[in-house]
């Protein structure tokens, strides 16, 4: 329930509290927030103060102004996923936290996947996997980066797990990073290459066991590339 607002930053309250409704599922898209002067009373705070959170709340894609007055987005999932990726993205953090993340998440995301994933996301795998051997032939590093992470992407999304999915891209552009860190080193592409194909059998074959244990080792021997650049 909305509360009168009882700390010093007054606009910063308001949309913390309203931010906290989402997320506990009291509004939902298509939700219509009260009309101004009854929020001023839920809040007991004044229009200045009001009008300055909801525009908060719009610039970072929570609300929007229609003919029905300002009502709750469906964006708000891809707001809390890009907030935490801004966060890890701008902050000082450590490879070694990002492979370890990476290991978790992905392991188990492609556990799930193996069991949930229908024949057509395999062959949209399959083709990122030719995707990647085109560009190994023509010595093009960006668009093997970009079919590696579309095959990564394309795990997390088949495994049917949203919350799961989040996560991964929370942390996407920090994989992206360093996938243009890594792959000028040589004979990556030719070693990613292969777990994609052997974790992608595993997975057609539904061995969940098999498919997240190459999952592992194949973030592990990427981070071993990286390791052997200078400075890294």
């Amino acid at each position: 329930m909305i509360e009168p607002v009882k700390r010093i930053n007054v606009t910063d309250s308001i949309v913390n509290q309203i931010k906290e409704l989402v997320l506990q599922g009291e509004l939902n898209q298509g939700d219509k927030l009260p009309p101004e002067r009854e929020l001023m009373t839920l809040f007991e705070v004044g229009r200045p103060s009001l009008r300055e959170a909801l525009k908060v709340l719009e610039a970072q894609g929570l609300i929007e102004k229609s003919q029905k007055g300002t009502v709750i987005t469906g964006n708000h999932d891809k707001f809390f996923t890009d907030s935490l990726m801004f966060l890890l993205y701008f902050s000082s953090t450590d490879w070694q936290d990002i492979f370890e993340s990476r290991r978790f998440i992905e392991r188990e995301l492609t556990y799930l996947t193996t069991t949930r994933a229908t024949i057509e996301d395999f062959i949209e795998m399959e083709k990122t996997i030719v995707n990647m051997e085109l560009a190994i032939n023509k010595d093009n590093q960006e668009d093997y980066v970009s079919a590696n992470l579309h095959f990564h992407e394309k795990i997390a999304k088949s495994s049917k797990n949203l919350v799961m999915y989040h996560l991964y891209q929370s942390i996407n552009k920090l994989i992206e990073h360093a996938q243009v860190q890594a792959v000028t080193v040589p004979g990556i592409m030719d070693d990613s290459l292969q777990y994609h194909k052997d974790i992608l059998t595993a997975m057609k074959q539904r061995n969940a066991e098999l498919a997240s244990d190459l999952m592992v080792n194949h973030i592990t021997s990427v981070h071993g590339f990286l390791q052997k650049k200078q400075n890294y």
